[in-house]
């Protein structure tokens, strides 16, 4: 079927239009007028009844396809009536008498009415006929104003609808963009903004223009972005510098940038904006990240050249206290020797004062041998390749060196299984030697020493404790007590020089570790050693 026409049946003065399209249409394909008034008042008839019901009738006017052996005009009537009932309507049954073909039928929407008035088989039919009875139903001069006024009438709504589809793709469109786009008057009130301001921001378009944008803007920025819009505002194209706005997910402030149109009105004058606001954080944040690696190898090239400095002061003082205390080594041997030879010689003819000061000299030479032995012990201590290490073999060559002390006082030593650790044998033996002696020196004088020394594995590090029920210390000098030459006791109750303490320190410093201790005065005291299980991780 062809469609000529369609008229929207709303009232009487429709009826009259419907009336007139259909003896038109009649007229052009050649009907008798008879024929044209009883197809046009069927038309009418059957339409009457819709439109008194008020169930939004529509009537369309067909011509059968030109390869069609028996050929009609159809008037086709569509309406929302579910309960539609040939016996019934009366418009439809006066039309039956009419017509000779009307049938009804049910749509998904209403009801159907179809009306075919055969044709003159020597009608031609074609799509330059076809045009031409659309153009003269369509487009011919009305005879009425009510006519003019409904095409008029049907020309706005065309464009209504038009203008709505438009807004709907428009709306889709920028909903679909992950980009902040809105619109604001000269007042800074949003006159339009899509989804993804809302989504982003969590406010509605109304609560954003009350707060004047204040609760996403970062407030170090405020101030200034309304005062840069403000004298901006009538540009007619403005970049918009970087600002930081909040993400209502996330409550962070991220930073975006963009473009401001100006919109101008017929006259000239500034209505409004339209701005277009991008997401540009992950930018600013590599740029940022950039700029702090410049910074960040420029200030690792001035820590490797301070290091390097510092490398070379250390090796030249450990070389410094190697060689002085290595010469200082012979001058103390012809002491002892000398000493040796007057006490001989001499040692029986010497006044109790002089053999007072005799003995205080060789006294002094012995504590003098013993520091300078500390500190080549000290200076030699260095980095050196790792191996694995076996503790309990480590443990049992320590105990053999100290057996002199441990059975002279009858001390109780306790040692649990301990695991392989990569290290310096040679400096972990010293660390255990010097904690185990030191346990063994700070003894009390009516107490057999009790050293117990265990081991835990915690993750990747090795927990060693070295505990004793000695003399102790006060916790106050815990900060000091690691430091080369400091003593917590008189020289006159303990030998000793200082550097124990601190030789384990640069041990434990150098396997990348920890030492600590605990304790109190004549209640013992425990010091804790954490080592790495494999320094090769730690490289």
């Amino acid at each position: 079927m062809n469609i000529i026409t369609s008229i929207a049946l709303e009232n009487e003065m429709d009826l009259i239009l419907a009336y007139k399209q259909a003896m038109r249409l009649a007229d052009l394909v050649g009907l008798t007028l008879p024929s044209q008034t009883t197809f046009a008042t069927a038309v009418s008839e059957v339409s009457r009844s819709a439109i008194h019901g008020k169930h939004g009738p529509c009537l369309t006017l067909c011509i059968s396809d030109r390869n069609e052996s028996v050929k009609f005009l159809t008037a086709t009537l569509e309406d929302n009536r579910k309960f539609f009932s040939e016996g019934k309507d009366e418009g439809y049954t006066y039309a039956k008498r009419l017509v000779p073909i009307i049938s009804s039928a049910k749509t998904p929407t209403g009801n159907k009415i179809e009306l075919h008035f055969r044709l003159p088989a020597t009608l031609r039919i074609d799509a330059a006929v076809m045009e031409k009875w659309r153009t003269n139903l369509n487009t011919e001069l009305d005879v009425s104003p009510y006519e003019e006024i409904k095409r008029k009438n049907r020309q706005l709504i065309a464009m209504a609808d038009k203008l709505r589809e438009s807004e709907q793709q428009y709306k889709a469109l920028t909903d679909s963009l992950p980009i902040m786009i809105f619109s604001m008057d000269t007042e800074g009130t949003l006159t339009y903004a899509n989804s993804w301001v809302s989504d982003y921001t969590g406010e509605r378009r109304e609560e954003i223009s009350e707060s004047k944008w204040r609760n996403i803007i970062h407030p170090d920025d405020f101030e200034g972005i309304w005062k840069n819009w403000q004298n901006r505002s009538k540009e007619l194209v403005t970049v918009i510098p970087e600002r930081r706005l909040k993400k209502k997910a996330t409550d962070e402030y991220r930073w975006h940038t963009g473009v401001t149109i100006t919109i101008l009105g017929e006259d000239g004058i500034v209505k409004g904006t339209n701005t277009f606001l991008v997401d540009v954080h992950a930018q600013k944040v590599i740029e940022q990240t950039l700029t702090d690696n410049v910074l960040l190898k420029r200030t690792q090239s001035e820590l490797e050249q301070k290091i390097s400095q510092l490398d070379y002061s250390n090796n030249q003082l450990k070389q410094f206290a190697y060689i002085a205390a290595h010469d200082l080594q012979e001058p103390l041997r012809k002491i002892a020797f000398y000493s040796d030879m007057l006490n001989v010689k001499y040692g029986a003819t010497l006044t109790d004062e002089a053999k007072m000061f005799f003995n205080s000299l060789i006294s002094s030479a012995d504590r003098m041998k013993i520091l300078i032995k500390d500190i080549l012990a000290y200076s030699i201590v260095e980095k050196d390749n790792f191996v694995e290490v076996n503790l309990n073999q480590l443990v049992e060559e320590v105990l053999v060196d100290l057996e002199m002390s441990i059975n002279e006082k009858a001390a109780v030593i306790n040692v649990t299984d301990l695991p392989l650790i990569e290290g310096n044998k040679t400096q972990l033996k010293q660390l255990f030697e010097n904690l185990m002696s030191n346990a063994l020196k700070f003894s009390s004088a009516d107490v057999p020493p009790i050293i117990s020394l265990s081991g835990e594995v915690v993750e990747s590090y090795l927990k060693l404790s070295f505990e004793d029920n000695g003399i102790g210390f006060d916790e106050e000098y815990i900060e000091k007590m690691f430091d080369i030459f400091q003593r917590l006791n008189s020289r006159e109750k303990f030998t000793g020089t200082g550097i124990g303490l601190a030789i384990c320190k640069k041990i434990v410093d150098i396997h990348r570790g920890k030492i600590t201790a605990k304790g109190r005065l004549n209640a013992g005291a425990n010091f804790v050693v954490t080592l790495p299980l494999r320094q090769t991780v730690l490289k």
